[in-house]
């Protein structure tokens, strides 16, 4: 019931919200195109044009709805959208924070839209989560990035968080600090032992 209830929400209002980006193409005698961002009551303006409304209009929808408000105003235009994913790029990276994708691009250059990798960025092991669900395991992620999968291969949506997280490195100070402790340890029972031996020998 549940989900048919959300499915049903879905079909009403839609699937775009208020800060939603598209790129939108318009190819007439010549090429143009426009990023276009979601405003409040779901319009949006593109190309000096007056707002269209996204009120109930699902990401499928998007091309037919934005070409039928296109047509009444400009003739033999063809139109191409493309909506952009929103996501938190955290972690290792220069720059983190919210940026928009297109979701045909490979999630390995999420890095560079954030600045490029920090210092001592472990590439091969980024993480995706939604929520508190995680999405991509480290093998998962480790194929991932071989493969050059896309953030629409991988269902990256829009409020997920892709997280690159530091190498593993050896703390040689603390390893050298534990193996003397232990040396010493290990001295000092041998210490006793030897005590003990020679005083049950008198």
């Amino acid at each position: 019931m549940a989900e048919l209830a959300a499915v049903r929400m879905r079909l009403q209002q839609g699937d775009f919200r208020v800060g939603d980006r598209f790129v939108i193409t318009l190819r007439q005698d010549s090429v143009r195109s426009d990023t276009a961002s979601v405003r409040d009551s779901l319009k949006v303006s593109v190309a000096n044009l007056p707002d269209a409304s996204l009120a109930g209009v699902l990401r499928s929808e998007l091309d037919e709805r934005m070409t039928t408000h296109v047509a009444r105003y400009l003739r033999n235009v063809s139109v191409r959208t493309s909506v952009l994913t929103r996501v938190a790029i955290l972690g290792a990276v220069r720059t983190p924070g919210f940026y928009y994708a297109s979701p045909d691009r490979p999630i390995s250059d999420l890095v560079m839209v954030a600045g490029g990798p920090a210092d001592q960025a472990n590439l091969n092991e980024l993480e995706v989560s939604r929520g508190t669900a995680k999405l991509l395991s480290v093998k998962d992620s480790r194929k991932a990035v071989k493969d050059g999968r896309t953030l629409e291969q991988l269902d990256v949506q829009s409020g997920d968080e892709v997280k690159i997280p530091i190498k593993k490195k050896i703390n040689w100070q603390i390893v050298i600090q534990s193996m003397l402790v232990v040396s010493s340890l290990f001295f000092a029972g041998l210490q006793f032992l030897q005590w003990y031996y020679n005083r049950q020998d008198q």
